[in-house]
């Protein structure tokens, strides 16, 4: 079989039977489609119970231990050479299936294929201008642009991905110490061993709603851990040095107290904070990267800091090696 479809569910019944619907209904249907309940304690259970059709397989968790552990367990159970993701609560357009199955079988070296998205209200209506900023991430589009921008966010929605079942196991699958940003995560391995494309369609309906887990208050933000711990190693290895990377934060006050909460759950080694754009930082800053006494430069983006960046970038820097950024455009 070329595509096993897997989706985790947790607590999922108010939109889980449209998410399931909108697999069934593909016009490409040679494929399983695996459903994992994790656990859930709702009416998740009734809905996959009274699901009628050949190709799908249920999946009971007694415990809910995370939708990356389930989906690990649904992707060992699955026998085909592709996997889909599809979200609880999300929707495929009815040719999603056909048109990657086609790419891939025409780049059948890929390690993943996404989608572009299309983001609608959930439970209750939400702005349209929220709507349009969780699209962010469609402007990347290219495998060159996706790659040369992994640090700086997340450039694949998850549900929209299929990915190869042989390489997501030759990078360990997905990483369960994550609560929300275990596909990001993934995406960083993935990237470190082959190549990663989207469809420049948008096959893939996201749902945005009050309660989405990607919403709720964090202890830290996830996202920036991803991009932390890849930072680390990708500066470790362009240096070659056996210390832990030392590096400087630039961003704006909001932006670095947040840094300091993520630098300890990622262990980073951050040399200091700049959070004002003196004429003098770029000048500083190079000084102590050439004196060895740090390793990389870190910014939260912010217009306030293009100067310095820029200035950094004609002083021998290079973006992704030891001049990175991260996006913080919800930042003031």
């Amino acid at each position: 079989m070329l595509i096993s479809v897997v989706m985790a569910v947790y607590n999922g019944d108010h939109y889980l039977q449209e998410a399931i619907e909108s697999i069934l209904n593909q016009t490409y249907q040679d494929f399983e489609f695996i459903i994992v309940n994790d656990g859930s304690f709702d009416n998740t259970a009734e809905i996959l119970k009274d699901v009628q059709d050949s190709r799908v397989r249920i999946i009971h968790i007694p415990e809910n231990k995370g939708a990356a552990n389930a989906l690990n367990i649904g992707i060992r159970k699955a026998t085909g050479k592709w996997i889909a993701i599809q979200d609880a609560d999300d929707i495929s357009i009815p040719t999603r299936l056909e048109e990657q199955a086609v790419y891939i079988q025409e780049h059948p070296h890929l390690a993943a294929l996404g989608t572009l998205k299309k983001c609608f209200s959930g439970n209750k209506e939400i702005p349209s201008k929220r709507l349009r900023s969780e699209e962010f991430g469609n402007f990347l589009i290219s495998s060159e642009h996706m790659k040369a921008y992994r640090f700086y966010i997340n450039p694949l929605c998850h549900g929209s991905v299929l990915f190869s079942k042989k390489i997501f196991e030759e990078v360990g699958g997905y990483d369960t110490s994550y609560r929300i940003c275990y596909d990001y995560d993934l995406w960083m391995r993935m990237f470190e061993v082959g190549e990663i494309h989207k469809i420049n369609k948008k096959l893939y309906q996201y749902r945005i709603h009050a309660d989405s887990i990607s919403n709720k208050k964090q202890l830290y933000n996830e996202d920036w851990v991803v991009a932390s711990n890849y930072i680390k190693k990708s500066v470790k290895n362009e240096r070659n040095s056996g210390r832990d990377p030392q590096i400087i934060v630039l961003g704006n006050s909001q932006a670095c107290n947040e840094f300091k909460e993520v630098s300890m759950v990622s262990n980073m080694k951050v040399h200091s904070y700049i959070k004002t754009t003196g004429s003098d930082n770029s000048e500083k800053i190079y000084r102590l990267f050439h004196e060895n006494k740090i390793d990389g430069v870190v910014v939260l983006e912010g217009l306030q800091f293009n100067t310095t960046f820029q200035a950094l970038e004609d002083k021998g820097m290079e973006l992704n090696k030891n001049l990175f950024k991260i996006w913080a455009g919800y930042w003031g």
